[in-house]
């Protein structure tokens, strides 16, 4: 080890959790640090990896879940502490304390050097019997012709979603492959997955990211979807039966926002 690795080493500090449902369980064990989690070796294909991150499955006692490990980090934020990792994380578990479903948080934390995070990673739990909606528009799913089935999805994604709108909470990713669906084709649930650029806004700027997150819904809608479906969901939303003349601006503003974009 060099004389810098060894000084760096000195100034690193890293912070762990467990969320209370996991301790004293061979999961905690399985992911007891740190350390720990980035020692464990990915089997099979990953699930998803860019240039930051990479996600992988890892089982235990035939269980599933993923394991998102942050190996850089980049830009102001992950000086002060605030890296995507940790928005990720702090995303989920407010999901939670909101009532909107997301991937359950096993465990989660990071390394710094002093104010600069160098890694972090997050555990969730897999969730079993699952297919983001953006899968299943590509495989063509006929589970999206189910007009009962699509009703019961839609009307929950409306909830979850004004959930976080009332909250001043903006998703900012809000596209179909962030949403896992249970394929039950009587009982469908959904989850909200990878929030790493979600936040609190306010004013305008929380008006604008709402109208950003709807668009993001229904850049796929308009294709997979029927219009009656797509304003069931906006009333849905809205949590009225008619649409009203300030609805009817903020649709037109939706239905625009991606021209000239794309």
């Amino acid at each position: 080890m060099t004389e810098t690795q060894k000084q760096r080493r000195m100034l690193t500090t890293t912070r762990w959790n467990i969320e209370p449902d996991f301790r004293d369980t061979n999961i905690a064990e399985a992911f007891r640090s740190l350390e720990t989690v980035f020692a464990i070796e990915p089997t099979g294909a990953l699930a998803a990896a860019d240039s930051e991150s990479m996600v992988f499955r890892h089982d235990i006692g035939g269980k599933p879940f993923y394991v998102k490990r942050y190996h850089s980090t980049k830009g102001l934020r992950s000086w002060l502490g605030w890296s995507r990792i940790r928005i990720e994380w702090k995303n989920l578990l407010l999901f939670r304390r909101l009532g909107v479903p997301a991937a359950p948080v096993v465990a989660y934390g990071q390394a710094r050097c002093l104010t600069k995070t160098i890694r972090g990673a997050l555990i969730t739990v897999g969730l079993e019997n699952t297919r983001d909606l953006a899968t299943m528009a590509q495989e063509n799913s006929p589970l999206l012709r189910d007009l009962a089935w699509v009703k019961n999805v839609s009307r929950q994604l409306a909830e979850a979603a004004r959930k976080l709108h009332d909250y001043g909470f903006a998703h900012n990713d809000f596209k179909w492959r962030n949403i896992l669906v249970t394929q039950d084709k009587d009982n469908p649930k959904i989850y909200l997955i990878d929030c790493p650029t979600g936040q609190r806004w306010f004013g305008y700027s929380l008006k604008y990211r709402i109208l950003k997150d709807i668009a993001c819904l229904d850049k796929v809608a308009k294709q997979q979807l029927s219009r009656t479906q797509r304003l069931r969901f906006f009333l849905d939303y809205r949590g009225q039966s008619k649409l009203r003349n300030r609805d009817k601006k903020d649709i037109r503003k939706i239905l625009s926002f991606f021209e000239g974009r794309e």
